[in-house]
């Protein structure tokens, strides 16, 4: 799984900057003892303490600071912050192709593997932690497919409801584009509608 994950990352090509703010969000696999056989998929709840996607489901992360290397680096960063991730326990396996948010932010988002037990702590901008089943997610029959707006134009997007965890809006997008790329999963969500818009 590892290798095939790296690979199919490593093959994209990679889409121009779009000059806007940008932010990084880390898509974390738990691969350790039981999870190596059914690796599940680490979410966040955002508190109402937030001023933007209060008690939305969300990929730990944030914006980019000056002092960051690079946007893997302000993932891991962000994910430390909020959730207690150990950076150390990470074995980075490459990037998907940013998404613009709602809020007009260049979210990147990261795949990695979290390869020991962690001590999750949620600081006051998370509510909960909660992981997903890989093959919950797989499974046409989780699917759930929903329209929404952005900019007047329909697009067709895909959500989870795990343990009434409703995954929706970008970080629903950000996970299909995630199974799509690394697992060939055929979801159908529109995310080169959304590029188009604003990647300009």
């Amino acid at each position: 799984m590892i290798d095939s994950i790296k690979q199919k990352l490593e093959k994209l090509n990679p889409l121009n900057d779009s000059n806007k703010t940008k932010a990084a969000v880390f898509i974390g696999i738990l691969y350790f003892d039981d999870y190596i056989e059914s690796p599940e998929i680490l979410f966040t709840v955002r508190s109402s303490k937030v001023s933007t996607h209060s008690g939305e489901v969300s990929f730990p992360g944030g914006k980019w600071e000056q002092a960051d290397k690079n946007l893997c680096e302000t993932a891991l960063r962000e994910s430390e912050e909020e959730i207690n991730l150990k950076s150390s326990n990470v074995n980075n396996l490459g990037a998907l192709n940013y998404l613009i948010s709602r809020h007009d932010i260049e979210v990147n988002p990261f795949v990695g593997l979290i390869t020991t037990k962690q001590d999750f702590v949620a600081n006051d901008e998370i509510e909960k932690i909660f992981t997903v089943p890989l093959n919950f997610l797989l499974n046409p029959s989780n699917l759930i497919n929903q329209e929404i707006e952005r900019k007047n134009v329909k697009v067709n997007i895909p959500s989870w409801v795990y343990n009434d965890n409703r995954i929706w809006g970008l970080t629903a997008m950000i996970t299909a584009d995630f199974l799509n790329i690394c697992f060939d999963a055929g979801i159908d969500v529109d995310l080169e509608i959304i590029r188009s818009q604003y990647d300009n």
